[in-house]
């Protein structure tokens, strides 16, 4: 019930006050909740009635009501104004007050969310941006004046809220992400634990004679998982089997694709013989498997089978870059040249391709060198490649240098070129010598 303005009227708001203790949330606030006072007057009260409820009372504002129906506010400040000028009295004291309503004020409803209410009271103009709110129900009529200072409140107690739930969140972000990283750690080091640290010698056993086929890598990862990786196999005593594998994209998704390759490899081992039919093989499950996932990856593969008793090197291309083939005794660098249909699509993309083996002769001190398109496709601050000229030329002027440094000059090279040690593409390269 309303009370209206005589000498002692005024009321309190009757709801207990809310606690602006974060945790504060937006859509548990009650706006009834925010009232501070109930003071009402008719419209038909005099000026100097009004004026001596808000002179001797705690509050600056009385709603102004016609019946029950609400017609505005009036303040102490404007009242004051026109009682104290020097005919003021005289002239207001006995009008009623619903003639000096305050020109401007903010109605807010019930059901209004507490992020609009604040943006509404917050956006006010200087002259009027203290004064009380009027809270009205669903058909106009008045509940209550809210303060703009626990209007401050609410919004403190608000953000505060969203701080410690911000904090709280980034507390658990930094958790996750300390343990991503830890994982991703784990997984780098058993990927890296996979890549081949001794090479399988060719002959099997010393008491044959020295070894005649030698291996080189130099893997670079440009990120803390690639999607790069080789792996090299005795099939015989005196025949070895080089696969060197590009996954699109690099990270953790890469990682696992090349994870899953391996293991198709080695469970189709029994056609690693014929590079073709391998291929074959390999690209059938693997683009089975993709199929399930309804995502699109694709890997290049190159599978190479070297014999040393026959000096020739047997290969097949799923879309991977074929490989240099080096003469070291006449200084010469070149593209080993397929066969025609050799060079079948990535794996992953076409279900059923056919892939077919490539022969290439070898001869004492020959050199292949395998990559991946992370080598050639390494960009200068220009946009240009370093590309398979860039890579024959680096070859060519490091030809009679010791291997390794052979593959040193090279990655110095594209580093050169790129003007960073740190390539956007993961980047592989393996040398088997005869």
């Amino acid at each position: 019930m309303f009370v209206h303005a005589t000498a002692q009227s005024q009321e309190k708001a009757s709801p207990a006050p809310l606690d602006f203790r974060p945790p504060v949330r937006a859509e548990s606030i009650d706006l009834r909740t925010l009232v501070s006072h109930r003071t009402v007057t008719q419209g038909s009260a005099s000026m100097e009635t009004v004026f001596e409820l808000l002179k001797n009372g705690v509050t600056n504002f009385v709603a102004v009501l016609d019946g029950e129906r609400l017609l505005g506010m009036c303040s102490r400040q404007e009242t004051a104004a026109l009682l104290g000028g020097r005919y003021g009295f005289s002239l207001w004291a006995r009008k009623p007050i619903a003639e000096h309503l305050c020109k401007q004020e903010t109605r807010i409803d019930v059901a209004m969310p507490i992020g609009d209410v604040l943006r509404a009271v917050f956006a006010r103009p200087d002259e009027n941006f203290y004064d009380d709110v009027l809270l009205v129900d669903e058909r106009g009529g008045f509940l209550g004046f809210i303060a703009t200072e626990t209007l401050f409140k609410v919004q403190n107690a608000l953000l505060l809220t969203n701080i410690r739930e911000l904090e709280e969140r980034d507390r658990v972000i930094r958790h996750k992400n300390e343990q991503m990283e830890t994982d991703l750690r784990m997984a780098t080091e058993l990927q890296q634990a996979l890549m081949p640290n001794v090479y399988p010698s060719f002959p099997g056993s010393s008491s044959q004679g020295p070894t005649r086929l030698r291996f080189y890598h130099r893997y670079l990862p440009a990120s803390m998982m690639g999607g790069d990786f080789f792996h090299i196999a005795r099939l015989s005593d005196d025949t070895a089997g080089v696969c060197i594998c590009d996954v699109m994209g690099h990270g953790v998704r890469a990682a696992l694709i090349t994870a899953m390759l391996r293991a198709l490899i080695e469970t189709h081992a029994v056609d690693a013989a014929d590079p073709g039919r391998l291929l074959t093989q390999l690209n059938n499950e693997f683009t089975r498997i993709l199929k399930q996932t309804g995502t699109l990856v694709f890997a290049t593969v190159l599978y190479c089978v070297i014999n040393i008793r026959g000096r020739d090197a047997r290969f097949a291309r799923a879309g991977h870059p074929a490989p240099q083939h080096v003469r070291r005794t006449a200084g010469e660098v070149q593209t080993v040249a397929s066969a025609e249909g050799s060079g079948g699509p990535a794996m992953g993309l076409i279900p059923n391709a056919q892939f077919k083996t490539t022969e290439v002769k070898l001869a004492e001190g020959d050199l292949l060198l395998f990559f991946t398109d992370g080598v050639v496709e390494a960009e200068d601050k220009g946009g240009s490649y370093f590309g398979i000229e860039g890579l024959q030329r680096s070859i060519r002027s490091n030809v009679h240098q010791p291997t390794e440094s052979l593959l040193e000059a090279i990655i110095s090279d594209v580093y050169n070129f790129a003007g960073s040690k740190v390539l956007t593409d993961d980047a592989c390269l393996v040398v088997a010598e005869l």
